[in-house]
């Protein structure tokens, strides 16, 4: 196998990788992370344009590890083994799994989505958490959502942590950074209704009409979602709560909203979990 190894920190290519990994959350960066076995291999699996992979001798030496690394040869990637000390510098779990990977996004417009049946649209309306950004965007693959789009005030998705709470799904849904205004022209000129999600809503989920062609918006952490888009929405809409908390997660609140969207739309088609 052909590699090249980097032992110092100090190297240019490894002072970059640092960089990216320490970039702020709500920073956009076209090169992003990729870390582990099983990301890396759906973003290839999804024609994700993946550059340059970094790998230690222990992850070679595995017998998985090595053979992926002769598939990735084969693409005629660029390879190098680098230091466990390296590695600890350039991602950010507590226990790397021995390989990560460089890649990078070409950006989508709004204007570059196309659907093929009645849209639905998951929408980040300053969800600034990578866990439940990566979380919401795993749910919006799963039910098979048409894009999920993502406003000014939320975090990266390309960000490392929310990869990871993506399961790789960020590479199977189209994802596109919007500013509010063009969303919002673009979602009438389509004919897409906006439902804005809020915890004191007129409209239970279960009552509301989640049939049609709907971009659903998922709001700030600790803020909801802002008085522009609740402006702009077609309706508000939330969960019942009948328990004693006051209130579920962004994620959480997503995952069900989302599916209530689906089921409406008519049979599962995949019963798996």
């Amino acid at each position: 196998m052909r590699y090249t190894e980097l032992t110092s920190p100090q190297n240019p290519l490894i002072k970059e990788l640092v960089k990216i990994r320490n970039r702020p959350a709500g920073y956009r960066h076209k090169e992003f992370i990729i870390e582990g076995p099983h990301l890396i291999r759906t973003a290839i699996a999804s024609g994700a344009p993946v550059k340059k992979v970094f790998f230690t001798e222990g992850f070679a030496g595995k017998k998985e590890g090595g053979r992926l690394l002769r598939e990735l040869q084969k693409k005629d990637l660029e390879m190098f083994e680098i230091t466990e000390n390296i590695l600890r510098k350039i991602t950010d779990t507590e226990a790397p799994q021995g390989i990560v990977a460089l890649s990078s996004y070409a950006p989508l417009r709004l204007e570059d989505l196309s659907f093929k049946d009645i849209p639905l649209i998951a929408v980040s309306d300053g969800v600034s958490d990578p866990g439940n950004m990566g979380a919401m965007i795993r749910t919006a693959d799963a039910a098979g959502a048409d894009a999920f789009i993502v406003l000014p005030g939320s975090c990266d998705p390309f960000m490392s942590k929310c990869l990871r709470a993506s399961q790789g799904s960020v590479f199977n849904i189209p994802v596109v950074n919007a500013e509010m205004k063009n969303l919002i022209d673009w979602l009438r000129g389509g004919n897409i209704e906006i439902a804005a999600t809020h915890q004191k809503a007129g409209h239970s989920i279960y009552d509301a009409d989640l049939s049609g062609p709907l971009a659903i918006i998922f709001g700030n952490e600790s803020e909801g979602v802002s008085a522009e888009m609740r402006a702009a929405a077609d309706m508000e809409i939330g969960v019942p709560i009948p328990g004693r908390a006051e209130s579920l997660n962004v994620a959480s609140a997503a995952a069900v909203i989302i599916f209530e969207a689906v089921r409406q739309r008519g049979p599962a088609v995949n019963l798996g979990v």
